[in-house]
Protein backbone atom coordinates (compact mmCIF):
# COMPACT_ATOMS: atom_id res chain seq x y z
CA UNK A 1 0.00 0.00 0.00
CA UNK A 2 1.64 3.13 -1.22
CA UNK A 3 1.44 6.55 0.84
CA UNK A 4 -1.43 8.24 -0.28
CA UNK A 5 -3.51 4.95 -0.07
CA UNK A 6 -2.36 4.63 3.28
CA UNK A 7 -3.36 8.11 4.04
CA UNK A 8 -6.99 7.38 2.40
CA UNK A 9 -6.96 4.36 4.71
CA UNK A 10 -6.30 6.07 7.50
CA UNK A 11 -8.61 9.32 7.11
CA UNK A 12 -11.37 6.74 6.51
CA UNK A 13 -10.82 4.58 9.62
CA UNK A 14 -10.70 8.22 11.57
CA UNK A 15 -14.16 9.27 10.19
CA UNK A 16 -15.77 5.69 11.26
CA UNK A 17 -14.32 6.14 14.49
CA UNK A 18 -16.11 9.42 14.97
CA UNK A 19 -19.39 8.72 13.70
CA UNK A 20 -19.06 5.58 15.21
CA UNK A 21 -18.64 7.82 19.14
CA UNK A 22 -21.72 9.64 18.30
CA UNK A 23 -23.87 7.19 17.50
CA UNK A 24 -23.00 4.88 20.15
CA UNK A 25 -24.82 7.64 22.48
CA UNK A 26 -28.00 7.45 19.61
CA UNK A 27 -27.72 3.21 20.42
CA UNK A 28 -28.36 3.82 23.99
CA UNK A 29 -31.07 6.11 23.77
CA UNK A 30 -32.73 3.73 21.64
CA UNK A 31 -32.37 1.12 23.57
CA UNK A 32 -33.58 2.59 26.66
CA UNK A 33 -36.92 3.71 24.73
CA UNK A 34 -37.42 0.17 23.82
CA UNK A 35 -36.89 -0.80 27.22
CA UNK A 36 -39.36 1.95 28.54
CA UNK A 37 -41.77 1.04 26.07
CA UNK A 38 -41.65 -2.74 26.75
CA UNK A 39 -42.09 -2.07 30.34
CA UNK A 40 -45.51 -0.41 29.82
CA UNK A 41 -46.79 -3.86 28.24
CA UNK A 42 -49.02 -5.95 30.32
CA UNK A 43 -46.96 -8.01 32.68
CA UNK A 44 -47.59 -11.20 31.05
CA UNK A 45 -46.32 -9.34 27.65
CA UNK A 46 -42.55 -8.40 28.62
CA UNK A 47 -42.09 -11.79 31.05
CA UNK A 48 -42.59 -13.72 27.78
CA UNK A 49 -40.87 -11.13 26.15
CA UNK A 50 -37.42 -11.40 28.81
CA UNK A 51 -37.89 -14.83 29.24
CA UNK A 52 -37.19 -15.24 25.50
CA UNK A 53 -34.33 -13.31 25.40
CA UNK A 54 -33.01 -15.49 28.73
CA UNK A 55 -34.47 -18.52 26.91
CA UNK A 56 -31.67 -18.02 23.96
CA UNK A 57 -28.54 -16.97 26.36
CA UNK A 58 -28.91 -20.36 28.42
CA UNK A 59 -29.40 -21.87 25.04
CA UNK A 60 -26.62 -20.33 23.46
CA UNK A 61 -24.17 -20.64 26.58
CA UNK A 62 -25.37 -24.30 27.89
CA UNK A 63 -26.17 -26.05 25.06
CA UNK A 64 -25.02 -25.06 21.98
CA UNK A 65 -24.14 -22.41 19.80
CA UNK A 66 -26.56 -22.31 17.00
CA UNK A 67 -24.02 -20.57 14.08
CA UNK A 68 -24.22 -22.93 11.25
CA UNK A 69 -28.06 -23.53 11.93
CA UNK A 70 -28.20 -19.21 11.73
CA UNK A 71 -26.28 -19.48 8.36
CA UNK A 72 -27.96 -22.16 6.72
CA UNK A 73 -31.96 -20.57 7.25
CA UNK A 74 -30.75 -17.35 7.12
CA UNK A 75 -29.64 -18.08 3.61
CA UNK A 76 -33.66 -18.14 2.84
CA UNK A 77 -33.24 -14.45 3.03
CA UNK A 78 -31.34 -15.02 -0.58
CA UNK A 79 -34.49 -16.59 -2.09
CA UNK A 80 -36.63 -13.64 -0.57
CA UNK A 81 -34.43 -10.54 -2.01
CA UNK A 82 -31.97 -12.39 -3.98
CA UNK A 83 -34.26 -10.10 -7.09
CA UNK A 84 -31.37 -7.07 -5.89
CA UNK A 85 -28.03 -8.25 -4.89
CA UNK A 86 -26.45 -5.48 -2.94
CA UNK A 87 -30.31 -5.92 -1.25
CA UNK A 88 -29.62 -9.28 -0.08
CA UNK A 89 -26.39 -8.74 1.12
CA UNK A 90 -27.30 -5.87 3.91
CA UNK A 91 -30.91 -7.76 4.16
CA UNK A 92 -28.19 -10.95 5.84
CA UNK A 93 -27.55 -8.99 8.72
CA UNK A 94 -30.86 -6.94 9.32
CA UNK A 95 -33.59 -8.89 8.72
CA UNK A 96 -34.19 -12.26 10.67
CA UNK A 97 -35.64 -14.98 8.60
CA UNK A 98 -36.78 -16.76 11.62
CA UNK A 99 -38.20 -13.02 12.78
CA UNK A 100 -40.21 -13.59 9.01
CA UNK A 101 -41.54 -16.96 9.82
CA UNK A 102 -42.75 -15.77 13.47
CA UNK A 103 -44.53 -12.88 12.01
CA UNK A 104 -46.19 -15.11 8.93
CA UNK A 105 -47.58 -17.74 11.47
CA UNK A 106 -48.75 -15.36 14.09
CA UNK A 107 -50.66 -12.92 10.90
CA UNK A 108 -52.12 -17.31 9.69
CA UNK A 109 -53.41 -18.01 13.06
CA UNK A 110 -54.18 -14.87 14.91
CA UNK A 111 -55.37 -12.83 11.73
CA UNK A 112 -56.87 -16.00 9.32
CA UNK A 113 -57.87 -18.29 11.71
CA UNK A 114 -58.83 -15.74 14.57
CA UNK A 115 -57.18 -18.19 17.29
CA UNK A 116 -56.71 -15.75 20.94
CA UNK A 117 -54.23 -16.21 23.40
CA UNK A 118 -51.13 -16.25 21.39
CA UNK A 119 -49.59 -13.26 22.52
CA UNK A 120 -47.27 -14.93 25.27
CA UNK A 121 -46.13 -17.55 23.09
CA UNK A 122 -45.17 -14.66 20.06
CA UNK A 123 -43.83 -12.49 22.25
CA UNK A 124 -41.36 -15.31 23.47
CA UNK A 125 -40.17 -16.51 20.37
CA UNK A 126 -39.55 -12.93 19.56
CA UNK A 127 -37.91 -12.24 22.35
CA UNK A 128 -35.48 -16.00 21.65
CA UNK A 129 -35.08 -15.57 17.89
CA UNK A 130 -33.96 -11.60 18.12
CA UNK A 131 -31.47 -12.18 20.62
CA UNK A 132 -30.21 -15.15 18.25
CA UNK A 133 -29.92 -12.73 15.57
CA UNK A 134 -27.90 -9.97 17.12
CA UNK A 135 -25.64 -12.44 19.07
CA UNK A 136 -24.87 -13.96 15.54
CA UNK A 137 -24.89 -10.85 13.43
CA UNK A 138 -22.20 -9.82 15.80
CA UNK A 139 -20.23 -13.31 15.62
CA UNK A 140 -20.31 -13.22 11.83
CA UNK A 141 -19.07 -9.55 11.32
CA UNK A 142 -16.52 -9.82 13.65
CA UNK A 143 -15.15 -12.87 12.66
CA UNK A 144 -16.25 -13.35 8.91
CA UNK A 145 -16.57 -9.65 7.82
CA UNK A 146 -15.42 -6.92 9.87
CA UNK A 147 -11.45 -7.96 11.09
CA UNK A 148 -11.00 -3.80 11.85
CA UNK A 149 -12.54 -3.04 15.40
CA UNK A 150 -13.36 0.53 14.06
CA UNK A 151 -14.78 -0.86 11.01
CA UNK A 152 -17.00 -3.23 13.01
CA UNK A 153 -18.29 -0.93 16.07
CA UNK A 154 -19.38 1.33 13.25
CA UNK A 155 -21.51 -1.07 11.57
CA UNK A 156 -22.66 -3.01 14.84
CA UNK A 157 -23.67 -0.11 15.99
CA UNK A 158 -25.88 0.66 12.54
CA UNK A 159 -26.82 -2.76 12.88
CA UNK A 160 -28.55 -3.14 16.11
CA UNK A 161 -30.19 0.70 15.50
CA UNK A 162 -32.05 -0.96 12.67
CA UNK A 163 -32.95 -4.11 14.69
CA UNK A 164 -34.09 -2.09 17.09
CA UNK A 165 -37.25 -0.76 15.19
CA UNK A 166 -37.88 -3.87 13.42
CA UNK A 167 -37.69 -5.48 16.47
CA UNK A 168 -40.50 -2.95 17.89
CA UNK A 169 -42.46 -2.93 14.55
CA UNK A 170 -42.64 -6.96 15.56
CA UNK A 171 -44.13 -6.28 19.00
CA UNK A 172 -46.51 -3.60 18.07
CA UNK A 173 -47.80 -6.50 16.10
CA UNK A 174 -48.80 -8.25 19.00
CA UNK A 175 -49.43 -5.40 21.16
CA UNK A 176 -51.16 -1.93 19.13
CA UNK A 177 -50.22 0.07 21.88
CA UNK A 178 -46.88 -0.63 21.71
CA UNK A 179 -45.50 2.83 20.05
CA UNK A 180 -42.48 2.25 17.59
CA UNK A 181 -42.36 5.96 17.46
CA UNK A 182 -42.05 6.67 21.41
CA UNK A 183 -39.37 4.53 20.99
CA UNK A 184 -37.18 6.68 18.58
CA UNK A 185 -38.84 9.73 20.28
CA UNK A 186 -37.41 8.82 23.67
CA UNK A 187 -34.65 7.19 22.15
CA UNK A 188 -33.46 10.08 20.69
CA UNK A 189 -34.17 12.73 23.21
CA UNK A 190 -31.97 10.69 25.79
CA UNK A 191 -29.34 10.00 22.53
CA UNK A 192 -29.01 13.76 21.98
CA UNK A 193 -28.80 14.77 25.47
CA UNK A 194 -26.04 12.13 26.29
CA UNK A 195 -23.99 13.68 23.52
CA UNK A 196 -24.23 17.12 24.44
CA UNK A 197 -23.19 15.66 28.18
CA UNK A 198 -20.27 14.24 26.77
CA UNK A 199 -19.46 16.69 24.20
CA UNK A 200 -19.34 19.72 26.88
CA UNK A 201 -16.98 17.26 29.01
CA UNK A 202 -14.22 16.44 26.38
CA UNK A 203 -14.03 19.74 24.45
CA UNK A 204 -15.70 22.57 26.70
CA UNK A 205 -13.94 23.88 29.18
Amino acid sequence: MDAKSLNQSKTAQAVKLVFAVLILPILIGFVRGLVEQISRLEPYCWKSLYWGVAGYLLFHIFLIEPLKFYKRTQRFIQIIFGFFLPLFKVAYYLVPFWALVVIGSYAVLGKVFKIEGLEVLFFFLSGFIFTMHIVMVAKLLKVDELRKLIDYLFIIFIVLIINIFFFSANLKLYEPGFSVAQVGKEGLDLGVGLAKAIFDQLFVP
